[in-house]
């Protein structure tokens, strides 16, 4: 394995407690944008974080079970 792999599964390998925070993180945010909006607020501003929100955490969970299957595949 050459230093660019090394690098790059380096970079790319999301460790379990960063996603574990991550993923608490983006979920604390969402719900707090939700009840925001769900209590009436109309500001664009909470809908445009509410929406960057769930799709950040969309994203993440698409992108770490995409990373355990393709390592499941390797092995």
């Amino acid at each position: 394995m050459n230093n660019y792999e090394v690098s790059k599964n380096s970079a790319t390998n999301l460790s379990t407690k960063i996603f574990v925070a991550l993923l608490a993180v983006l979920g604390l945010n969402t719900s707090r944008y939700g009840t925001y909006l769900l209590e009436g607020s109309t500001s664009l501003y909470y809908w445009i974080m509410f929406i960057l929100n769930l799709l950040s955490v969309v994203y993440v969970l698409i992108f770490k079970l995409s990373k355990n299957e393709t390592d499941s595949r390797r092995v």
